[in-house]
């Protein structure tokens, strides 16, 4: 028998995180949300697994990212959700204060896949401007309330920043596009992907909404600062692809740099373009993961079903007979 799976909604401070998966320093979001529920289950700290959606970049926040939960047989959550959860989250605030909090939780069908049934991501990336540049000089002296409650959580950059050109780099973002010049890539797979031939058809993403528009203080309203937020929404992403894609659109609202720099990038997809360019990466603080988003039909009667590296036996059996009856 499969073990019960979920489908879990989670928020996160990313600046209370080593990383957000697991595999790094043991400090992780993941490492803390499968000891907090396994010991509130089981009283051990290593019976349940997760398995995250979205593997957000170190000091990358989160408003709502989804886990698949795996719980052991004896121990359905099912029933008595807000129990459960608002138990998790106490456990949470005391052993890390206000780094985490478990939304909800949905049980998922076999075959359901945490990543492959997505059907689009919402990442936001908040942008700080200082009105006047007396407000900048004196911020890097004296930082003020506001810049404290903003530091980790935006990109703080000075006056002269131009929203409408910022936009027209966004534009020219939107729609499917080889993405390989804008993603972090070890040189080792560099090497054996050119070896290979590879032509990067991996990296090709269809953006469907990059778009700049008025944002908001997080915490005090002030006279200080002016707010936008860059919407950004595609089925995925390539590891740090959002935050090489902010450098040039920040730039380009400076007027330091021209939509042909994107364009070149875009019609010459390569790892290499971006460090070849001596181009750089927004800071982590100012992106949020907005949200994931499923078509519900997916989490009750996934289709395509997908085979999970946790499966026993018996979902093979339910696997090919899925695909028995689709051929018949």
């Amino acid at each position: 028998m499969i073990n019960p799976r979920y489908l879990l909604r989670l928020s996160y401070d990313g600046t209370r995180f080593s990383e957000m998966a697991k595999g790094g320093t043991g400090y992780g979001v993941i490492d803390m949300l499968e000891k907090v529920i396994s010991y509130s289950l089981t009283k051990k700290e290593n019976k349940i697994r997760c398995s995250p959606s979205s593997r957000t970049d170190s000091g990358v926040h989160a408003l709502y990212n989804s886990v698949m939960l795996q719980t052991p047989k004896q121990y359905d959550i099912s029933t008595d959700k807000e129990t459960h959860i608002y138990k998790w989250n106490n456990m949470i605030n005391v052993i890390n204060p206000n780094s985490m909090k478990i939304l909800d939780y949905t049980k998922v069908a076999p075959g359901f896949c945490i990543r492959r049934h997505v059907s689009y991501r919402i990442y936001t990336y908040r942008l700080v401007v200082a009105k006047n540049m007396d407000i900048w000089e004196t911020n890097k002296l004296s930082p003020s309330l506001v810049a404290f409650t903003e530091k980790d959580y935006s990109w703080m950059i000075p006056p002269g920043f131009d929203s409408s050109k910022a936009q027209d780099a966004c534009d020219v973002f939107k729609g499917v596009h080889n993405m390989a010049s804008f993603y972090k890539h070890p040189l080792r797979e560099k090497n054996k992907e050119y070896e290979n031939g590879s032509d990067f058809q991996n990296t090709i993403k269809d953006m469907l909404l990059v778009k700049i528009s008025g944002g908001a203080p997080r915490i005090f309203d002030n006279d200080l600062y002016d707010y936008f937020n860059v919407s950004i929404i595609s089925r995925s992403f390539l590891r740090e692809q959002i935050r090489r894609m902010m450098f040039l659109i920040v730039a380009c609202g400076y007027g330091r740099m021209n939509t042909s720099t994107i364009e070149y990038l875009l019609k010459n997809p390569s790892p290499t373009n971006f460090f070849n360019m001596k181009l750089r990466i927004a800071p982590p603080g100012g992106l949020f993961l907005t949200d994931v988003v499923y078509d519900p039909r997916m989490i009750e009667n996934p289709n395509p079903m997908y085979y999970n590296t946790w499966d026993t036996a018996e979902f093979d059996d339910k696997l090919n007979k899925w695909f028995t009856c689709k051929e018949e």
